[in-house]
C-alpha cells in the first residue's frame, strides 16, 4: 500500500525529491487509519454515508464516547490492512475528546489518537 503523506500539521509537503512526498506499507497504513478517524459522516462527495458521524457522538452536550468508539471501530473495519483494533480509549477533557487506539495491522501494532491531529 503507498498513499501520500502528512506532515505533522496533517498537510501534504514536498519530499527530498521534488514530488509530493509518499508513504509506503506501515507508514501509509497509519496515515490512512488517521484520515478514516478525521473523516465526518456525510463531509465525502461520494460516500456520504461513510465516516464518523461527530455531531451524534462529540459535538453535542451530551458526548456519546461508545457511539464514537463503535463508529471508529467499524471504521477501522473498512481498512483492508487493519486486522483489529485491539484497544480503545476516550475521554472528554476540558471540553475536548481525546481518544488513542492501538490496532494490530498486517505490518505490526501501531498507536492512533487525536494527539497529533
Amino acid at each position: 500500500m503507498m498513499t501520500f503523506d502528512v506532515d505533522a500539521n496533517n498537510d501534504l509537503f514536498i519530499g527530498r525529491d521534488g514530488n509530493l512526498s509518499i508513504c509506503r506499507d506501515e507508514q501509509a497504513t497509519l496515515r490512512l487509519c488517521e484520515h478514516y478517524a478525521l473523516a465526518k459522516r456525510g463531509e465525502m462527495l461520494h460516500k456520504r454515508d461513510k465516516g464518523i458521524p461527530f455531531w451524534n457522538s462529540v459535538f453535542c452536550p451530551n458526548v456519546d464516547l461508545a457511539l464514537f468508539e463503535s463508529s471508529f471501530r467499524e471504521r477501522m473495519r473498512e481498512i483492508p490492512e487493519v486486522l483489529e483494533v485491539v484497544s480503545f480509549s476516550a475521554e472528554v477533557i476540558d471540553n475536548t475528546v481525546k481518544y488513542e487506539a492501538i490496532i494490530r495491522t498486517q505490518y505490526g501494532t501501531t498507536e492512533v489518537t487525536n494527539a497529533r491531529l
